[in-house]
């Protein structure tokens, strides 16, 4: 049957030698061994090779003349019955799907070593003994890459042909060429995509029909895919279908025979195509179920991070995990919120990654449904990308979104797409826990602040009032021709000033807003207080006690203090006048207040003062804003809006 030569394709060596327990005489051969037989051997250690399984690494080693050598042995009853010995040019690398290509090399070697003590024919036993090996493979290969080496193997000695590779429907309804197909590159792989309905190509049409097809002159047979029948260097193909349980899985392409695939070739191999799903797709779901476990157990220290107290500006280590596991080009949280930095993860160079957080930038990210987007490969070596995007939603708002970009492009399967939308969860928990700690904080602050104004209020102010009272009778003492009256009234003058900036700074250290009461009320509040302090008449509206308004802290504290000060404003510079103030909620759950006066107006050209200009900061720090205009007929209005 050639085993050797079959060999020595499969394996891109430039020799293969099949010899004797002793290794003195060669049962098969072919191509030149060259001279460096016995150095190599010397340092190899053997003891181990005939338990080894199927995937384990393979001894080797450079000989005398540079060249890469290779020993794997072929089990017997006791012992090794005999050795491969394989050489390749120069110093190369044995990688893990060559060693599983050997390793089932040597397990055929031995049905040709049993052939004269069995009466069962060849090809039966090398089918056989195929269905066993593949068994083994579909529960010890780790990846992809190395079941496609065992396959090459296994099919290799039965229809001599030197390459294989397989595709698998995806969810898309493509069929992608899985890792390791014909021994090509990752990124040559990854571009193999070709829709069910190309019904003019040999995938297509055997998933479709369910029958074997031959192109012995594949460029001419499959004309419209002359780039990936050259760029994967296929000569002549043999298309199988793939089925499991009755249900078409993919195909299997046998490729590379010396001369034309024949008729019988394909009934030959379409006796393992079943064991070739069967492994294809128990492989398939044993990485789909270590996938899911590494996905669970990263969002499981996801939440855990942020239930210990991790902020959401520390938690980019764990969308690194992420992106590393559904192997992901790069992923980025983009808040709502533009003052609140993204959290970027991403496997390429710096520069790509900022491209990529562009193009992930683009998407709205005030949808409120997961979309994905993709872009297929449309020339060998192309990847394309898709796209994943789930909202961060809080009490049904969405507050940030996350996007994750796959290159090549291997669309999202539903566990995976789960599991964005978990990681999105937990991102908006952590969301949720800063604006809670933040609350806290601003509500501890509010505290002390009161503190500190209450401190100042019972003791400063009471102390200067008392001062203010003493002077102020010394003062209508003093006769008025006395020369000490000019100076007790300008003394008299800086206490009163000095009490009514000390009570201004005292309405700033804690306004009439305290944690936990309504809007209304701290309206009211203010409207006494400012009354009382500057004899002005204020009158609130009958809205301004509602209770349908709902605001945080925050815009509460700003709100109230832009209330305060166009009240006081209202009260120094309007003269006698009645000032009103109006609330109203908009249909979006913001807030409009206006405080309006009938009094004299305000000069064309003003200068604002800096009391305005400080209240419009802190609005707009929370999304709202100020405005002050005259009104018709006499007087001003300053109109005051905040955001929910």
């Amino acid at each position: 049957m050639g085993f050797a030569r079959r060999a020595a394709g499969v394996l891109r060596a430039r020799s293969v030698e099949l010899r004797d327990g002793d290794r003195r005489r060669v049962l098969a051969t072919w191509g030149s061994p060259g001279r460096g037989v016995v150095p190599v051997a010397r340092t190899l250690d053997l003891a181990e090779e005939p338990s080894a399984t199927l995937c384990s690494p393979v001894p080797s080693g450079v000989d005398v003349d540079g060249d890469t050598r290779a020993l794997v042995a072929v089990a017997g009853e006791r012992g090794a019955a005999a050795w491969l010995e394989v050489v390749w040019s120069g110093d190369t690398t044995l990688d893990p799907r060559t060693a599983v290509m050997l390793r089932v090399l040597a397990r055929t070697a031995q049905l040709l070593l049993d052939r004269p003590r069995s009466a069962t024919p060849l090809v039966d036993r090398l089918v056989l003994s195929g269905a066993e090996l593949l068994a083994e493979l579909a529960l010890t290969a780790e990846t992809f890459d190395q079941l496609l080496g065992g396959i090459t193997a296994v099919l290799a000695p039965l229809v001599d042909g030197t390459s294989v590779g397989v595709a698998e429907m995806n969810d898309e309804g493509y069929l992608q060429a899985l890792p390791g197909s014909f021994g090509a590159s990752a990124e040559l792989v990854a571009s193999s995509q070709v829709s069910r309905t190309e019904i003019t190509t040999a995938a297509a049409a055997v998933f479709r029909t369910g029958r074997t097809m031959l192109a012995n002159d594949p460029r001419t047979d499959i004309p419209r895919f002359v780039e990936w029948v050259e760029g994967f260097g296929i000569s002549r193909l043999m298309t199988l279908p793939m089925i499991v349980g009755g249900r078409p899985l993919g195909v299997v392409h046998v490729a590379n025979k010396p001369v034309g695939f024949t008729e019988a070739d394909a009934r030959l191999a379409e006796r393992l195509t079943p064991f070739v799903a069967g492994a294809v797709a128990h492989v398939h779901q044993r990485l789909e179920l270590r996938r899911r476990e590494r996905v669970t157990a990263v969002l499981g220290r996801a939440a855990t991070a942020i239930a210990s107290g991790v902020q959401l500006s520390e938690f980019a280590p764990f969308l690194e995990e992420l992106r590393a596991v559904l192997d992901c080009r790069t992923a980025v949280v983009t808040f709502l919120a533009e003052d609140q930095p993204r959290l970027v993860a991403g496997r390429a160079d710096p520069a790509v990654v900022r491209r990529d957080v562009e193009f992930l930038g683009e998407v709205d990210i005030g949808s409120a449904g997961i979309r994905s987007a993709m872009s297929r490969p449309r020339a060998p070596g192309e990847l394309g990308w898709v796209t994943l995007h789930a909202p961060i939603l809080v009490d049904g708002a969405s507050r940030a979104h996350l996007a994750m970009l796959r290159t090549p492009c291997e669309p999202f399967r539903e566990p995976e797409q789960a599991a964005v939308r978990r990681m999105a969860d937990v991102i908006a928990l952590g969301w949720t826990t800063d604006r809670y700690r933040w609350e806290q904080a601003e509500k501890a602050r509010a505290r002390e602040r009161e503190r500190i104004a209450d401190d100042i209020h019972d003791r400063t102010v009471q102390l200067l009032f008392s001062g203010k009272l003493t002077l102020q009778r010394l003062f209508e003492q003093l006769d008025e021709a006395s020369p000490a009256r000019p100076t007790a009234a300008r003394a008299l003058s800086l206490l009163v000033r000095s009490e009514e900036s000390i009570r201004e700074a005292i309405h700033h250290l804690a306004p009439s807003a305290r944690p936990g009461a309504g809007l209304g009320t701290g309206l009211a509040a203010v409207a006494e207080e400012v009354g009382q302090q500057f004899a002005a008449d204020i009158v609130l509206a009958p809205g301004c006690d509602t209770g349908g308004v709902d605001l945080d802290i925050r815009r509460t504290t700003a709100l109230l203090a832009a209330a305060r000060e166009a009240m006081i404003n209202a009260a120094k510079h309007a003269g006698p006048c009645r000032v009103r103030v109006d609330l109203d909620v908009t249909a979006t759950g913001g807030v409009v207040l206006r405080v309006a006066d009938d009094g004299v107006g305000f000069p064309a050209r003003v200068t604002p003062g800096y009391g305005l200009d400080a209240v419009r900061r802190r609005l707009a720090e929370h999304g709202g804003c100020l405005a002050v205009r005259a009104r018709p007929g006499g007087g001003t209005e300053v109109i005051v809006s905040v955001a929910p």
